[in-house]
């Protein structure tokens, strides 16, 4: 039976990901350096894709879902931010989806779909969140996904954004555990004013996998409790 691939399957929203499309009755097959495969490196594309299809004969879905801060490295303001944080966020959380679309569009099949986990931080600014390298890595997506999206469409094959809020996963907590955060998520996420689960961004993405989003390609689909509202 056909696979999802589902690159950063250690992550929060990765493993949530892989519980989603398993629950669907759908293999899901889970990729990490855990596993010896790195995404983010000439090859781990390709040698996902490979020992995906040799574990279940064909993979009819992608999701991208690895992703790091740059804080420990040094992302901050415009003014502050390193050239080590600069280069590392954007190879993790830019190059990578580069590398794993352009290995997977010519090896999805007619209907495939191929979903990236982007960040409300892409197209919003907030001082509580000021980290240039991490928000332009996740912004330079949309564009990225949108032309893939055109040249994928002629194959019938179909690539989507999830832009998430802030998520509650270990990535998040500095956040979730700010005092100062925590006093503003009525303002930042209105729609309940919580962080989002990551059970609700799998969601998402199983939706833009299956048929039922046949006719949705290059759309940034936000699931961020109403952050792109402000």
């Amino acid at each position: 039976m056909s696979a999802i691939l589902v690159a950063g399957s250690e992550g929060g929203i990765g493993r949530a990901c892989v519980e989603a499309v398993e629950a669907s009755g759908t293999p899901a097959f889970g990729v990490d350096l855990a596993d010896g495969i790195d995404i983010t490196r000439p090859g781990g594309a390709e040698k996902a894709l490979a020992r995906a299809a040799e574990a279940h004969g064909s993979v009819s879905g992608v999701v991208h879902a690895i992703g790091m801060s740059g804080r420990s490295l040094g992302d901050g303001g415009v003014a502050d931010c390193t050239d080590a944080a600069w280069n590392e966020v954007h190879r993790v959380n830019h190059e990578s989806v580069f590398r794993l679309l352009r290995a997977s569009i010519p090896a999805m099949p007619e209907g495939g779909s191929i979903v990236v986990i982007g960040s409300a931080l892409g197209t919003s600014i907030d001082d509580d969140f000021r980290t240039v390298a991490y928000a332009s890595a996740k912004g330079g997506l949309i564009p990225l996904i949108r032309v893939a999206a055109r040249e994928a469409a002629s194959r019938g094959v179909r690539i989507n954004l999830v832009s998430a809020g802030l998520v509650a996963t270990p990535m998040s907590r500095r956040a979730r555990e700010s005092e100062a955060i925590r006093a503003r998520m009525p303002a930042l996420m209105p729609l309940g004013a919580r962080p989002c689960r990551p059970e609700e961004v799998a969601q998402a993405v199983l939706w833009l996998l299956s048929p039922a989003s046949g006719r949705t390609t290059g759309a940034v689909i936000p699931v961020d409790g109403g952050w792109h509202l402000r």
